[in-house]
């Protein structure tokens, strides 16, 4: 048994030598610990904690590992940003309603200007203490059942950070084993010992009595005490929650994002469950769907390219490579990872430049569009006026480009990538035109359901309240457009009533519905009847009010929903305009447009007036193989842009 003893001292103290060698020799800590200054004598601690006793090789390496990559990270004090989030936790403890939250939220937040936001850094912040009991903490967690297949790398990553965000430093595994880890276990109604990781993720994004919210873009991340108890917040602050909490576990989570959507504004982030096999399982606050599937829940949404938030500096990142040439806000963290082949089957791209790069620029990139700008969310090097574009999401429209000056300039026609991989470059042709019919400004993802839940409904009239022997009028037999329809009606009777009767299994969704007699520009009006509605705010009147925000419909799994008009006295209909659920994004009778073509810039193409007459534009002279943008001069800020193939406008 001693001999045994002596040969693993013998390895442990040979290992902790090498390890001490190559961390002290190390450049990369020796600059930091440099940078940090007065807190050097901190930092030293924790490395001479570590270095008393062989069997500590390892959480030495991983103090080597923080202190080495502390420069890229911080976190805000405030006294302002701090009592708010104290009136906020009060505020999440005590009331649940989504209403009364955001009046309250909204009146705290007036309250504060945050001038006194300052940074911190890490490296010259951070206490001995904290980061030695930050390490024990994950050490501890590596041994569990959910971390102990990570190898030493994985680890450092998954488990071993001490902040999640730019939250300030505290002892948070405190707080969420306190506040959070107990509900979330009793949540689950299973022996600890037999949860799996899965079933705690899916557990971690059920929120009670939490929604989404969009919080002021400038403010720092909400500090550990308040993460536990949030009821409104942003994608953000749900994701830092579960991140935190996860840790405290020991599962492997991680928050991976995009900066910008392909085809929408903004961009994204959610958390990710670490597979044994290295498959992220992706999963946001309140899902409605299996693990692995988050990203592909909101049918308007495709991201570009995902990336992954790290702790570690990644020494490929533009960040760490750029010099001192300028580059963009959305892709100057030093610690995001491109992990986008671990989501999706994806593409290269090369592209030759049409003028070359200001200012001797290296770099050069490719931008989505976010309904205004050219967002860039990838870059290449420059080489011969060339750079190739790697691990490219597929069914998306690049546009290439440099940025100077504090703007994105295109440099070449945008590309599409089809979902097969096939490369189209859109450059207009001048020479061959055609005539565009322009129903639409922006994309119909968020609708398409409403439009299709219409089909088999019915426009029926008669001239007995219970609409016996009604009369067909007009059914609907293919899914209509997201935009107003014009339905001719042959009818020779009169009728008192009036109806639309929607399909069986659906929940009765319409809009607006309009209707007219022969040779009329006035809408029929009358009493309305049809199937009592279940909640106010979807209530009969929603369908004549000439808003097509609004909508009348019956959440409740009844047959036959139904709503109508009963004349003051039987009417000969010659016309019905309807109008499924929708975003309001349609033409519109008396608005202002104005189509354009890119072209190096935005060409415009002419002003328009939307009509009733026909709720359409028609363009006669646009160029081929274009890409167009309708802009609303009236009203709203949904603009996509698109391409017009046989005869439809095409969304990217």
């Amino acid at each position: 048994m001693d001999r045994y003893r002596t040969i693993f001292i013998g390895f442990a103290l040979a290992s902790l030598l090498f390890f001490i060698a190559a961390c002290s020799n190390s450049t990369k800590l020796n600059q930091a610990l440099e940078l940090a200054g007065k807190n050097r004598s901190e930092l030293q601690k924790v490395l001479n904690h570590y270095m008393k006793s062989p069997i500590d090789s390892l959480k030495y390496r991983a103090a080597c590992f923080l202190i080495e990559n502390m420069d890229a990270h911080y976190s805000y004090q405030s006294d302002s940003w701090e009592q708010l989030q104290v009136e906020l936790d009060t505020l999440y403890k005590n009331e649940c309603d989504r209403e009364k939250l955001t009046k309250a939220y909204d009146s705290i937040y007036s309250r504060y200007d945050l001038k006194d936001v300052r940074y911190l850094s890490d490296l010259k912040t951070v206490k001995a203490d904290f980061l030695i009991r930050c390490i024990d903490f994950a050490f501890d967690k590596w041994k569990t059942s959910y971390a102990e297949h990570l190898n030493f790398d994985q680890f450092c990553e998954y488990l071993l950070p001490y902040r999640a965000g730019n939250e300030p430093l505290t002892t948070w595994q405190d707080i969420f084993n306190e506040q959070y880890i107990p509900n979330l276990f009793s949540s689950i109604n299973k022996s600890k010992d037999s949860i799996s990781p899965i079933e705690i993720c899916e557990a971690l994004r059920i929120c009670k009595c939490a929604h989404l919210f969009t919080t002021p873009q400038d403010v720092p991340d909400y500090n550990a005490r308040l993460l536990p108890s949030i009821r409104l917040g942003t994608c953000r602050e749900y994701c830092l929650q579960s991140l935190l909490a996860a840790r405290c576990i020991g599962v492997p989570v991680v928050l991976d994002f995009t900066p910008q959507w392909a085809t929408r504004s903004l961009g994204h982030e959610w958390n990710a469950l670490i597979t044994k096999d290295g498959k992220p399982l992706s999963f946001g606050m309140n899902d409605e769907c299996k693990l692995g599937e988050h990203v592909e829940l909101i049918p308007d949404r495709i991201p570009p390219k995902v990336y992954r938030q790290t702790f570690a500096k990644q020494k490929e990142s533009l960040a760490m490579i750029c010099g001192k040439e300028e580059i963009p806000n959305s892709l100057k963290s030093p610690c995001m990872k491109d992990v986008t082949k671990d989501y999706y089957s994806t593409t290269d791209l090369l592209i030759k430049f049409n003028f070359k790069a200001p200012a001797h620029n290296q770099f050069a990139y490719l931008a989505v569009f976010n309904n205004r700008d050219w967002i860039p969310v990838c870059w290449a090097k420059i080489k011969d006026d060339r750079a190739v574009f790697r691990d490219l999401h597929k069914g998306v429209l690049y546009m290439p480009g440099y940025y100077y000056n504090k703007q994105f300039i295109p440099s070449s026609y945008p590309v599409i990538i089809s979902d097969s991989g096939n490369i189209l470059s859109i450059k207009p042709n001048l020479k061959k035109r055609q005539s565009l019919i322009l129903k639409r400004k922006y994309q119909t993802s968020l609708v398409d359901r409403s439009c299709e839940e219409m089909v088999g409904g019915k426009f029926q009239a008669a001239n007995n309240p219970a609409f016996i022997n009604a009369v067909d009028l007009f059914t609907i037999k293919t899914k209509p457009e997201a935009c107003f329809q014009i339905v001719p009606i042959k009818s020779s009777r009169a009728y008192k009533y009036f109806r639309y009767l929607s399909p069986k299994h659906s929940i009765g969704d319409i809009a607006e519905l309009e209707v007219y007699e022969s040779n009329s520009k006035i809408k029929l009006s009358g009493k309305i009847i049809g199937t009592t509605p279940v909640l106010p705010e979807f209530c009969h009147a929603n369908a004549f009010d000439g808003d097509p925000l609004t909508c009348f419909r019956i959440y409740s799994k009844v047959n036959n929903i139904w709503i109508g008009l009963e004349f003051d006295e039987p009417k000969r209909i010659a016309k019905v305009v309807y109008i499924p659920k929708n975003d309001d994004n349609c033409i519109r009778d008396g608005e202002l447009y104005e189509l354009f073509y890119w072209d190096n810039k935005w060409v415009s193409l002419g002003k328009q007036t939307g009509s009733s007459d026909t709720y359409r534009l028609i363009y006669k002279d646009a160029p081929t193989n274009a890409l167009f943008l309708l802009r609303n001069l009236t009203k709203g800020t949904e603009e996509r842009i698109f391409t017009y193939e046989n005869g439809k406008q095409v969304w990217w």
